[in-house]
């Protein structure tokens, strides 16, 4: 019997920076899995046009990855057929009016910001806090502002907000911008919409004498190389998965492909987490405390899941429990015994929505007594059972 025919997909992507590079490979790696696709890629806004797509369902497309936003023609030609498209990290008002065989990827905001809040006060070095959203005040420069200001928050901080909401149309304005960095205490830890918006943040800084990262310390977003380690200071910043994105969203597509009436319907939102946070000059810490209990969380997120507590983590620090202690509650405003157990439970939370394995194995795998003992705690700190979090998170 003669193999099926490949799918003939369209990918459009925005190429330009990292993150479609990036979403590019993860469908790349998805195919190398075994799957056969016909792949026609459009790069620019100029390509993917509405002529573009009627050429493209002419030919008999089967299937849509779209990550360019400002092709809202090209994206209602797709909504005038039953042809699956999946987002990746943009919205259609037509295809989401249209439904049916339609998902978005998304990169998860609210974690950036939570991350990025983490990993600032991990250097336990900052008076204050501060976001710099993006010039657009698009969604996702909003909703990761919000989650950082949360986290900080929740750990007894205000954040200091720089965007459209809080200064209107001034957040252009490279004077006012220069003015509220220097209003702010010294030394503040900032978060920057994105790594160009760090950019304008160390040129700003330099342009008028404030030192980095010993007044401000800053993280970018998107981790793009070619921009964090080719200015002075090397820029810090979130990394979010954006190969797990394109991967994930070529899994999707596949299944709405495939998908015959009656089938189970596809969920619309699909959010993918952060991968790392990349440490480099615009965020070294610099106070003893800070190094302490810095070297004390990289421990704990390498080895939470293998059992360990309290007194292993103070053998690795050598230093004695009380003053561990100490600083841990200075500048975590926790224990050490609860930063292993939100490590562990961040673990937790990964393979509920990332693997198919058991809540025992997963219990067993993180260093739980027991798993009644995980459940009742996951209800406590999430407010809701580990069972409905997958079934709310999981993509499958």
């Amino acid at each position: 019997m003669s193999a099926a025919p490949a799918r003939r997909v369209v990918v459009a992507l925005r190429m330009a920076g990292i993150a479609g590079q990036d979403k590019l490979n993860g469908i790349f790696s998805y195919l190398n899995e075994g799957h056969r696709w016909s792949l026609a890629i459009y790069r620019t806004l100029h390509e993917f046009t509405a002529e573009a797509v009627r050429a493209e369902i002419a030919r008999g497309v089967d299937g849509f990855l779209v990550g360019l936003p400002g092709t809202d023609d090209a994206l209602a030609e797709i909504a005038k057929t039953d042809r699956p498209a999946v987002l990746l990290n943009m919205q259609s008002q037509a295809l989401m009016r249209r439904g049916g065989k339609v998902a978005v990827v998304k990169s998860d905001a609210r974690e950036v910001g939570t991350r990025a809040a983490d990993a600032l006060l991990s250097q336990g070095t900052y008076r204050c806090y501060g976001y710099v959203g993006y010039r657009t005040d698009d969604d996702w420069s909003r909703e990761r502002g919000k989650a950082f200001r949360d986290a900080l928050d929740a750990a007894g901080f205000v954040t200091r907000m720089y965007d459209l909401d809080h200064f209107k149309g001034d957040v252009e304005s490279r004077e006012h911008l220069a003015k509220w960095l220097m209003s702010l205490p010294k030394p503040c830890g900032i978060l920057a919409a994105c790594d160009d918006r760090a950019y304008d943040v160390i040129d700003v800084c330099v342009e008028n004498g404030l030192k980095i990262p010993a007044e401000v310390g800053l993280l970018g977003v998107n981790n793009d190389p070619l921009l964090c380690e080719n200015i002075s200071p090397t820029l810090s910043s979130v990394q979010p998965d954006f190969k797990e994105e394109g991967r994930l969203a070529a899994e999707i597509l596949e299944r709405l492909m495939s998908k015959r009436d009656g089938r189970k319907a596809e969920a619309r939102l699909h959010l993918v987490g952060v991968k790392a946070i990349v440490h480099r000059e615009t965020t070294f810490p610099l106070s003893n405390a800070g190094k302490l209990v810095q070297k004390a969380m990289a421990f704990i997120a390498k080895n939470a899941a293998r059992k360990i507590g309290v007194p292993d983590v103070i053998r690795h620090l050598k230093v004695s429990r009380s003053l561990a202690e100490l600083r841990f509650r200075e500048l975590q405003r926790q224990t050490i015994h609860d930063a292993i157990a939100t490590a562990r439970l961040e673990e937790v939370r990964r393979r509920l929505t990332s693997t198919h394995d058991t809540i025992e194995q997963i219990s067993s795998d993180c260093g739980w007594p027991s798993a009644n003992t995980l459940k009742n705690l996951f209800k406590r700190r999430f407010g809701m059972s580990m069972r409905a979090y997958r079934n709310q998170n999981h993509p499958t």
